[in-house]
């Protein structure tokens, strides 16, 4: 009955207009916990803010089927506001809109004659996407003001519409770029977007979830734990679980082992449970590697190496890696390519169509700005390659999180070009876009993917889903501008400094860098070894490293708050496997959804009270 409901219904009008009504309200509570709580919800891949609105929506409409049964709406539908609220919220992250919207302003409020940003670099920022000097920046960084008058708005409205197309042509060409791969990803090599697994089971009518004795323990082992640190926090004489109390480094203070740096020992409830959707292989990869790369600094300690600039140029090497990753998947995806660009599929005719459309703008737009044809191709090209990579990663192996903070376009062609042959005018420009591609925790394209795994569930139509995605990221960019504008003007913008990219600009622009060869060097290295560790893999069954755990690893401070989550939950899955088998895994799974949904609703329900009541409470994600 359920299946024959739910067939080809999904990205139906009520869905859409109940997401777009949704989205402006996530995205003013993404911007209040960056801007002022911390607790930030989208450098986790799955967003705990969408988990607690899903479950609610879920809520309300178990109640309406009781009274009506007919009515409620269907599983597609649910997944259809799920994926919309994603995508929005990856628009509104804390690698995405967070960081960008500081930007416009920034370089002019915090010049200083010190610094000399103004004879260094104001004329390169183009006025149509500044908010340079006038009476407005006072109340904007000062505060306790209002947005809300005739004369703001406008001020506000020429840079807001240009980024705001700008971010549009960003997703139509991330979405068409999905649809190319998504056909061979998802029906053909059948890869297992480990990510997405609590919410299919949450919007599975049919589901036993809530009915599981197991899921409801991990649910109060991790509610109970969220529940006492955060009455801890409110009456400290009220006991706590130390569960982010321990960090062994500090215990290592003489060379060479003081090269081991900061190594915490967290316990993560909801890491242990999202871990364990992972392949055996990759969460194995994931905390081996990172110490692999304690012990290359530590060797580097020893030998002597630390005198060389950079070294062990982890983030070089681990760029190498994941540009190895996307040679790779389309390597991989070649025969399916082929059929894709032959132009006999209607679909594949506007994926095709859409992509040259969007990319086209993004041309534009950026030679407009300032950027020579050249530099924005080969800029565009890594952003891309670098996109692909790690939506890959997400759909097969399903990392808790993913930051790559150097692996930027940017960054790569000052290694590579140097700044004197990019110009200033080039580096302003990439300074400016500094902040959509500044970590990459919060990119939508591996959320896009997601969505289309998800329209086979809620047997969506794929055209209409991709308009909805796009949809959702157009409001989602207005909502976090509108947000963060409006905060700023209540409370502030001197609360969210955001550097953004202009000391780096400063200093390529003061101190002229050129092609740096050793980095380049390793990163053909990282190259290399992933493409080794992918050879031995496919060759030899019994290896179980995984070239995406050295890239997740090696430049992220991110994974040294997982890895022992990981550990945890890598050493239950490998016992399990090794004693019951698949069956025993199986009949776990449910509790470990259990410790990943319960610290997602109490310990986010935490930061929604820090947020409305402005009190000091449990964050239990940073």
């Amino acid at each position: 009955m359920v299946k024959q409901e739910n067939k080809g219904k999904g990205v139906t009008l009520r869905s859409v207009v109940l997401s777009a009504l949704i989205i402006p309200l996530n995205a003013y509570f993404l911007i209040n916990n960056h801007v002022y709580l911390s607790g930030l919800a989208t450098t986790i891949s799955l967003f705990y803010n969408v988990i607690i609105i899903l479950t609610i929506i879920i809520s309300i409409n178990f109640g309406v089927r009781l009274i009506i049964p007919a009515g409620g709406l269907s599983r597609g539908e649910i997944l259809a506001i799920y994926i919309m609220l994603s995508i929005a919220s990856a628009m509104a992250g804390h690698d995405m809109l967070q960081t960008v919207v500081p930007a416009l302003t920034h370089a002019f409020w915090y010049a200083t004659p010190e610094n000399d940003w103004q004879q260094l670099f104001w004329r390169y920022l183009p006025n149509w996407l500044t908010m340079g000097i006038s009476d407005e920046i006072i109340p904007y960084y000062l505060g306790d003001s209002s947005l809300y008058t005739g004369r703001r708005l406008y001020h506000w409205l020429e840079p807001t519409l240009w980024w705001t197309l700008f971010f549009a042509a960003l997703i139509v060409t991330l979405v068409c770029l999905s649809l190319f791969f998504q056909e061979q990803w998802i029906r053909y090599e059948r890869l297992s977007y480990p990510i997405v697994h609590l919410p299919i089971e949450l919007t599975d009518l049919g589901s036993r979830f809530f009915s599981s004795r197991l899921m409801w323990i991990g649910f109060s082992i991790s509610a109970g734990l969220a529940i006492l640190n955060g009455l801890h926090y409110l009456i400290p004489t009220f006991p706590m679980f130390p569960n982010r109390q321990y960090e062994i480094g500090v215990l290592f203070l003489q060379k060479p082992w003081s090269a081991i740096g900061w190594t915490p020992i967290y316990v993560l409830p909801f890491a242990i449970g999202l871990a364990f959707f992972m392949p055996l292989d990759l969460s194995f990869s994931v905390w081996f590697f990172f110490w692999f790369w304690k012990g290359v600094r530590i060797f580097g300690s020893t030998a002597g190496f630390q005198g060389l600039p950079g070294f062990p140029y982890a983030d070089e090497q681990t760029t190498g890696a994941y540009i190895a990753i996307a040679i790779f998947s389309v390597w991989s995806a070649r025969h399916h390519l082929k059929q894709v660009f032959s132009l006999e599929r209607r679909e594949s005719n506007w994926a095709i169509l859409g992509f040259f459309a969007g990319f086209g703008f993004l041309v534009f737009w950026m030679m407009r700005a300032g950027m020579s044809f050249g530099v924005l191709l080969a800029y565009l090209l890594i952003y891309f390659t670098i996109a692909l990579a790690i939506t890959r990663i997400r759909a097969e192996l399903g990392p808790p999180t993913h930051e790559m903070y150097r692996s930027t376009p940017h960054n790569l062609l000052v290694l590579s070009i140097g700044t004197p042959r990019l110009g200033p005018r080039n580096l302003a420009v990439m300074s400016l876009l500094w902040g959509f591609n500044r970590g990459y925790r919060a990119h939508p394209m591996p959320h896009v993917l997601e969505g289309f795994k998800l329209a086979d569930i809620g047997r969506m139509h794929r055209s209409k889903l991709a308009f909805a995605i796009i949809l959702a990221a157009i409001i989602g960019t207005i909502s976090a501008y509108w947000a963060f504008i409006d905060m700023s003007y209540r409370h502030g913008a001197e609360n969210n400094p955001g550097w953004g990219g202009f000391k780096d600009l400063q200093s390529w622009l003061y101190y002229p860098k050129p092609t740096n060869f050793v980095a380049l060097i390793f990163m053909g290295v990282g190259v290399l070894i992933a493409s080794v560790l992918r050879f031995l893999r496919i060759n030899f069954l019994w290896w179980a490293l995984h070239p995406a755990g050295f890239a997740l690893t090696g430049s992220t401070w991110t994974v040294g708050w997982l890895w022992f989550s990981i550990f945890i939950s890598w050493l239950a899955k490998w016992i399990l496997l090794k004693q019951g088998g698949i069956g025993a895994y199986r009949r776990a799974v449910p509790f470990f959804m259990g410790l990943l949904f319960g610290d997602y609703l109490v310990g986010g329900g935490w930061i929604i009270i820090r947020q409305i009541f402005n009190v000091n409470t449990y964050v239990f994600w940073r």
